[in-house]
């Protein structure tokens, strides 16, 4: 359970599944489920198998969210200012809800403050597990 710091609220809280590409170039969903949780603040990634840390990026982050196709899937995209890029569709929910609530995260106001270096770890070691993890 993500604990909520002063000030912020839950905007949503999704299943979602990372698209990657596959050998062959081909944008597949991973095999593993992530319990999502949107707030005013930050996106907090939880893998369903607990053995795995949760990643949590602060709104700050994001560069950007938008509605795509992938592979045939229906996704929201979201590009980071480390430029990387996650393509995310949902196990379960509306992807336009999804999508508003990532609209919707603003920046917290200066008396907060998260690891901006530990944040932009978690960006990369996201991108890194699904490069390697099996389809």
């Amino acid at each position: 359970m993500l604990a909520l710091l002063s000030g912020e609220r839950k905007l949503g809280r999704y299943t979602v599944v990372l698209l990657q590409k596959n050998s062959n170039l081909l944008y597949t969903p991973s095999v593993i489920q992530l319990d999502t949780t949107i707030t005013n603040y930050r996106l907090h990634l939880r893998p369903m198998h607990r053995r795995y840390t949760p990643a949590t990026l602060p709104s700050r982050l994001v560069r950007r969210v938008e509605l795509t196709q992938k592979g045939g899937y229906h996704c929201v995209q979201l590009t980071f200012v480390t430029q990387d890029r996650l393509y995310l569709i949902l196990a379960t929910g509306k992807l336009e809800d999804f999508y508003d609530d990532l609209n919707a995260m603003k920046v917290p106001p200066p008396r907060f403050s998260f690891d901006e270096e530990a944040a932009r770890d978690n960006i990369q070691r996201l991108i890194q597990f699904f490069e390697r993890s099996p389809q």
